[in-house]
Parts: C-alpha cells; structure tokens; sequence
C-alpha cells in the first residue's frame, strides 16, 4: 500500500526534503490550490500546503535550518503567499 502523499512525491521527484522558499515558490507555480495559513500556539502563524492523504510536517514551509517561518500575524502571512508564492485566496484556519 502507497502511503506517500502527492506533496511528499513531489518534493522526493524534485529531489527535496522540505518546503524551503525555493521549492514553495515551484510548488506553488505548479499548484496554486490549497495553501493555507494557520496558527501555531502562540508563536505566529505558519503558511502550508494541503494534501487529501495526510498531514506531514513536510507540507510546512521552513527556513534554510529546517525551523518553521512563522508570520506574526494572519495578515502577515497573506501577504507572504500573495507576493512571494502568488498564491491569491489562501484558506485561513481560525481554532
């Protein structure tokens, strides 16, 4: 049984391991559907990418050292996605 998901695929094809900036903005290129920001305790709010299999850490952007980019503010991250990724209608998760 398959239990990779199309986002993990896609990074192993891509020859990546995480969603740095550089693979997000390909990503994004390719798939501009189902990125979303959502909050992380309170530390800020993080920006991701969904997937209908299953959730992974993998589908996190992260920073050069693996750590996670935290936006300060929902808006914050918005207007990440929207300039950096063109990503123009990301979904919001409010907990």
């Amino acid at each position: 049984m398959d239990t990779a998901d199309e986002i993990t695929e896609w990074l192993a094809r891509s020859g990546r391991k995480a969603l740095n900036l550089e693979a997000a903005k390909q990503l994004a290129a390719e798939s501009p559907q189902l990125w979303y920001v959502a909050s992380y305790s309170a530390k800020g709010f993080l920006v991701g990418k969904m997937t209908l299999k299953k959730f992974s850490q993998r589908h996190i952007l992260v920073d050069e050292t693996g750590q996670v980019v935290l936006f300060p503010t929902v808006e914050g991250a918005k207007a990440f996605l929207r300039t950096e990724l063109k990503v123009s209608n990301p979904h919001v998760f409010n907990y």
